[in-house]
């Protein structure tokens, strides 16, 4: 019985070493701003305005495939940084944009506040998602923005009024609901006596 242990606890061990990817180093390709703009699924020039504020909420994720449970601690700390945004090239970015990234290992980087960077970015899990490879700060993107030809401004962002209402409204509804069923069941049923 305890070699079959022996080799339970030898094969799990295996499997967690083997499932771990901070072995991976960050690979970054050269190429044309160009060629960075058709990757990217955002590009953006902006002043930081929040930066390498910790994501608490992915440092446990879960997955479909072996290890299922991912604890991400050491190299694979996140964090976001928040940008004003002045000009836009891609991507459905608003006048204030937060983009997650690493913060130690191979592909971390750290934003300093108040400075100004040309952001690529990739969407990962509906958020916008950036590394080392993509970012310059925006007095060394001379070669990028000559490139990237004139941007767009960005679109304001939404009210939060709106959604304060609708959410409102949303209870508002199923108040009246719960009150019409409890009107209906005392109809139904009267008072009962203990």
């Amino acid at each position: 019985m305890p070699k079959r242990i022996a080799k339970i606890f030898g094969l799990i061990t295996v499997w967690i070493g083997l499932s771990q990817s901070s072995a991976l180093a960050c690979l970054c390709v050269d190429g044309a701003p160009n060629e960075y703009l058709q990757m990217a699924d955002a590009v953006f020039a902006g002043r930081v305005i929040a930066a390498n504020q910790k994501v608490w909420s992915d440092r446990i994720g879960f997955k479909w495939s072996p290890p299922f449970i991912i604890y991400a601690n050491g190299d694979f700390n996140r964090a976001h940084s928040t940008f004003e945004v002045t000009t836009i090239w891609k991507g459905g970015v608003t006048a204030r944009t937060s983009v997650i990234h690493g913060l130690n290992g191979d592909c971390g980087y750290r934003f300093k506040q108040g400075e100004e960077y040309l952001v690529y970015a990739k969407l990962f899990k509906g958020e916008l998602l950036t590394n080392q490879c993509w970012i310059n700060k925006l007095s060394d993107a001379g070669m990028d923005l000559a490139a990237l030809g004139a941007g767009k401004p960005p679109a304001p962002n939404p009210s939060p009024q709106a959604n304060y209402i609708i959410r409102l409204i949303i209870v508002l509804m199923l108040l009246s609901m719960l009150g019409w069923s409890t009107l209906q069941a005392l109809r139904k049923y009267g008072v009962q006596k203990s």
